[in-house]
């Protein structure tokens, strides 16, 4: 249901009281089925109790007195217990349906708090992109010397929170979706940029974005773009996938349906004199 094991994804949601409150009760109440683990029926526990009864007095023992209320007690400990499992899985079951309900109605407050940590991680990235002196790899960064190699290593350091950030964004939206058309969107670069014009965009920095195997240029290029964003909404994310304007052509207007020329009726023939109707004899 949620993707845990990514901390941009989990601190996101945390930021939403109602599902920071199901997540913890969530957690406690599968805390609490581990700990309880597996539990007999009351009838296996009471059936227990008749088996070793049987098996002392088939030792040599005797059948015990009272074991009417010794398997009572037991039937009660294990509807107990029962009960206790039931109703903890009973517990589990709805949060789950009930986060997977707000991973939806709640998504627009969980993209803004990405969004924001997007935007404070990207001023980040500028502060230490400053000391690169225009290098854009390891080696000019070497060759730049002083804080260069440094910064170099840091934003490759940082790239692995860039990508954390975007499967966040993308696992967020996939609720709310078509999941088929979310990835065309994102294989397009509308995760990364808003505005995006392809032909505004390095090659390179544009194959980054659009296959999502950033790079430190990459990095860099979205700090210092200024369009950087995590939309708002998936339809926010679909009014950017738009044909460009291409404006009003400054020539004439030509008609663009073809035109149908008509066909005319062939002339008449003209009388020769051999028209006459041939005279039968009989």
């Amino acid at each position: 249901m949620s993707n845990t094991s990514n901390p941009e994804y989990v601190a996101a949601w945390q930021t939403v009281p109602a599902v920071a409150h199901a997540e913890a009760q969530l957690s406690s109440l599968e805390a609490r089925k581990r700990e309880l683990g597996d539990v007999l029926s009351p009838d296996l526990a009471r059936r227990k109790v008749f088996d070793e009864a049987v098996s002392a007095m088939n030792a040599g023992g005797s059948f015990p007195d009272g074991i009417g209320a010794i398997a009572a007690r037991a039937y009660l400990d294990a509807l107990v217990g029962e009960s206790e499992a039931l109703a903890l899985r009973v517990g589990v079951d709805s949060l789950r349906s009930h986060l997977r309900c707000m991973r939806e109605t709640e998504a627009e407050a969980a993209l803004e708090a990405l969004g924001k940590r997007l935007v404070d991680f990207l001023s980040e990235v500028r502060k230490v992109a400053a000391d690169l002196k225009g290098a854009r790899s390891a080696d000019e960064a070497i060759q730049a010397g002083g804080r260069a190699p440094a910064a170099w290593k840091t934003l490759t350091d940082m790239v692995g929170r860039l990508r954390a950030i975007r499967e966040a964004q993308f696992d967020t939206l996939r609720p709310l979706g078509d999941g088929q058309r979310l990835q065309q969107l994102r294989d397009a670069g509308h995760f990364e940029l808003a505005g995006l014009r392809h032909d505004e965009v390095p090659a390179d920095i544009l194959t980054a974005l659009q296959s999502g195997y950033y790079d430190v240029p990459s990095l860099v290029y979205l700090a210092n773009s200024g369009s950087a964003w995590v939309p708002s909404s998936y339809e926010a994310l679909e009014d950017e996938d738009v044909m460009p304007d291409v404006g009003i052509p400054d020539g004439p207007v030509r008609d663009l349906n073809p035109a149908v020329t008509s066909i005319p009726e062939p002339p008449a023939p003209k009388p020769t004199g051999a028209e006459r109707a041939p005279v039968l004899q009989h």
